[in-house]
Parts: structure tokens; C-alpha cells; sequence
């Protein structure tokens, strides 16, 4: 059977390859075209089962008839008993192409499941008197076995020696593409080993959701953590709000091939991130504010109202990981910063102030003493971000104290970080050319 991921509008759902599949999705059903039902006039069946399908409806009328055995989406409302379709999406191929995993899903203390997706079907082995550092071979052909490690401790936060590091954000499943850039930046060899040596990888959030590959990106950068370690180097992945949503339960932005996928587990997605499978515990461990060399990262931006709270980057860090996981948007965190880190508008996973198109929104800009103040209290010289989408790596509004690394990671001509080395700043693209980051003139900067 052929082997691929898939790079597809958010709209496209990976459907069962043979039969009906009802999704985990409310109103929504994945499934095989077979014909029009002659006796039902406008009545489509997919699955086994009759849906109304209007013409006149915009997102129907433009879809052509799909031939026999295709495989198609459909998401409809019922009235009466009866299915009507709101939206009917051809999809062109099947199952036995679908790859996921792996998931190790813990059973207790020392025994687990481990479930993958190959082809369209689900592999499930079960593995017991399992201890930490355990290699387990998978059928994946993309991760052919992982490390375990059951108890993750959580990570460090502070590196203030760190000389040479890279930083890039919100990959969102994009595995290859990120490769290819560590590839032409020397931070992996050919074969995707570390190769930077004591060099710092920083991951400034957002790594989850809207990408295809997203299981097989999250164990690349725990296999590259490891190498990184070996060589005296770190690989330091912050949580963004993406990452929280998805512990959380709130599954809007999953790319399509994980609906389906879930749904042939039998597990939903939010579980298979959850505290009992190996993925959720090792995000569970991570950071969401940490120091490495000069720069504070932070996935979305540092408030002015959370420094105001007066916390040190591990209460904060301690505060968030107790908090992550279901449920989503809870009215009380939204409400309330010191107890409702992960979710308030002025907590690091969703901060924008820092950008002029979105300031009033998120309370205004924050002065130069008001930065300078958050500096200060974390030994930093620079506030790194990703989350808002930058035309090109550098300061925001002019302002050395604030730099932008949200860009693009689709397209590997749009793929860049920041590199700091040898005391220096430069924008880095995927064939490791630099530009350096030239800092602003007096005249650039507005109070």
C-alpha cells in the first residue's frame, strides 16, 4: 500500500476506506459514495445511509457528483428524521493511505498500549514490566521506535550560559519542512540526528494542530531532545496556546486526518494527548516562559498585568502544568489572570499586545518602562514570540526589547528563525543563509 501524509485543505476529512464511519465529529459523517438513490429524488447515499442533498445550496451546488467508491465528507442536520446535507466535500482517495502514531497509552504503572495507524488500520501491541529508557520498536515507517519515559521531570527554565541557539514557532505539524531548515542550518545531519553540538534549539510554541504530521513532529523533537543532551546542547520546547487546547478538549484547528484517526482508535484526540498516554505526560512537562541566554521566550507575549502579578518563570511554569487539560475556556480562568494563566487574554499563551494592529484589544501598548520592568525581572534583554504572523523575523514596532518569529512553515521558502551566535542576531532561512538583524534607529521606534 502506498505511504504519504497529507498537506490538504482544513475542510478535507480522511473517510473509511469500506463502509460507513460515523465520526466522534456531532453532524458529521465520513464515508464511501455509492450512488443517488433513484427512488429518493436528490437523495445521495454514503455509507449505507440517505442523505438530502440540495443543489441550491452554495457549498453543494459547485460539488461535482463523485464517481462510485469515492470518498466523500458530509456534514448535515436532521429534520424530521430525516438527513439533509449543509455540505458535501469529494475527497479523492482512501483510507489505506492514512499513517498515524504512535500513541502509547499508559495502562499503569509499567504496562502500556502502544497504537498506530498504518494504512488505514489500527495496530495495536500491548507491552508490560516497561521501565524508563525502554526502546519500543512501532510499525510506523516514520517512527520506527521510541524511548520511554513514563515520569517525565519537569523541564528547566533558566539556561543564562546558552552562547548559540536557534528559535522558530508555530510549526503547526509541518515536520518536513521543519527538517529541511534544521538540515540547512547544520542542527541536524542527513539523517535527522543532532548534529549542532552544544548548540540550543528553542521551540517557541505552537508545534500542534492545522499540520498532518503533527505525532510524528512531536516525536522527532523528543528524539532530538536526547541527541541534544548527549552533545551537550538543549532542545527546549514552550507550550503555546495550541498546545493547551488541544489537553484541553477544544479540537477546532486538528487537521482532518485526526478525525478520522481518533475515531478508528477509539480514543478522542484530547485523550491521546491526555495524562495517561506518553505524548500528553511529556507535554505536560514542558515550559510556557523560559530564559535561554539573553532572551525571554514566550509562545504569545509577557503582559505588563502578569508581570504585575510579580511570579518568577517557574510559578508560572508550575501554575500552568497543574492547569492543563480539559475543560476548555472555563469562564472562571478567563476571569481571573493568577488563577486562569493558560486562558486569560493577558496570560503567555494569548497576549498580542505587543504588536500596534492588535494593542487596544489586548489593553493597550505597553510603554518601554513597562518592558524594561519585565526585563529586568527575568534577567532578559529581549522578549521572543511567536503567535502573531510576522512578514519577516525582527523587532516589533521598532523595538529592540520585542522580536517576532511567527512566519509561515508550509512552504519551506518561507521557513525562518532567529539565530543568536557569537553574540550576534540574524534571521536564518531554510538554506542556512543569514541576514543579520540590524537594529533600529531612534527615528523607527514610536513611544
Amino acid at each position: 500500500m502506498p505511504r504519504r501524509t497529507f498537506l490538504l485543505p482544513l475542510l478535507v476529512v480522511i473517510a473509511c476506506g469500506t463502509a460507513f464511519l460515523p465520526s466522534a465529529f456531532a453532524d458529521e459523517v465520513i464515508g464511501v459514495f455509492e450512488t443517488v438513490d433513484a427512488d429518493r429524488p436528490g437523495a445521495w447515499l454514503v455509507g449505507g445511509d440517505a442523505y438530502i442533498v440540495d443543489p441550491e445550496i452554495p457549498t453543494i451546488g459547485s460539488v461535482v457528483l463523485p464517481e462510485a467508491g469515492e470518498l466523500v465528507r458530509v456534514l448535515f442536520e436532521f429534520r424530521d428524521g430525516v438527513r439533509h446535507a449543509t455540505s458535501v466535500s469529494p475527497l479523492g482517495f482512501g483510507a489505506e493511505e492514512v499513517q498515524d502514531g504512535p500513541y502509547l497509552l499508559w495502562k499503569d504503572a509499567d504496562s502500556a498500549t502502544l497504537v498506530t495507524v498504518v494504512d488505514g488500520g489500527v495496530i495495536r501491541t500491548e507491552h508490560d514490566g516497561l521501565e524508563a529508557g525502554d526502546v519500543i520498536a512501532t510499525p510506523s515507517g516514520i517512527v520506527p521506535g521510541i524511548v520511554v519515559d513514563p515520569s517525565p521531570d519537569p523541564s528547566a527554565a533558566d539556561w543564562p550560559d546558552a552562547a548559540r541557539i536557534i528559535a522558530v514557532s508555530d510549526l503547526e505539524g509541518n515536520r518536513e519542512t521543519f527538517l529541511g531548515f534544521l538540515r540547512g542550518n547544520g542542527v541536524v545531519d542527513d539523517a535527522g540526528r543532532w548534529a549542532w553540538g552544544d548548540g540550543h534549539l528553542v521551540l517557541d510554541g505552537d508545534i500542534v494542530d492545522r499540520g498532518d504530521e503533527v505525532t510524528e513532529l512531536l516525536w522527532t523533537i523528543r528524539r532530538l531532545e536526547r541527541g541534544a543532551e548527549r552533545a551537550g546542547g538543549r532542545v527546549h520546547y514552550v507550550l503555546g496556546n495550541h498546545e493547551s487546547m488541544v489537553m484541553a478538549g477544544d479540537l477546532r484547528y486538528i487537521h482532518p486526518k485526526y478525525r478520522f484517526t481518533s475515531d478508528r482508535i477509539g480514543e478522542t484526540y484530547d485523550a491521546l494527548h491526555g495524562p495517561s498516554s506518553e505524548i500528553g505526560r511529556w507535554l505536560r512537562s514542558r515550559n510556557s516562559v523560559i530564559r535561554v541566554g539573553p532572551f525571554l521566550f514566550v509562545h504569545a507575549g509577557y503582559s505588563p498585568a502578569l508581570d504585575g502579578l510579580g511570579l518568577g518563570m517557574d510559578e508560572i511554569n508550575e501554575a500552568i502544568r497543574a492547569g492543563l487539560g480539559p475543560p476548555a475556556w472555563p469562564a472562571a480562568a478567563r476571569a481571573d489572570l493568577r488563577t486562569g494563566l493558560i486562558w486569560h487574554q493577558q496570560g503567555p499563551h494569548w497576549y498580542r499586545g505587543y504588536f500596534p494592529q492588535h494593542a487596544a484589544q489586548w489593553g493597550g501598548r505597553p510603554s518601554d518602562e513597562q518592558i524594561a520592568a519585565i526585563l529586568e525581572r527575568h534577567g532578559a534583554d529581549h522578549v521572543v514570540v511567536g503567535h502573531t504572523l510576522v512578514d519577516e523575523i525582527g523587532w516589533i514596532d521598532g523595538r529592540p526589547a520585542l522580536i517576532g518569529i511567527d512566519v509561515a512553515w508550509r512552504d519551506p521558502a518561507e521557513a525562518a528563525g532567529l539565530l543568536f551566535d557569537g553574540g550576534e542576531l540574524h534571521r536564518v532561512d531554510s538554506a542556512g543563509r543569514r541576514t543579520p538583524l540590524t537594529r533600529p534607529s531612534a527615528t523607527d521606534s514610536a513611544e
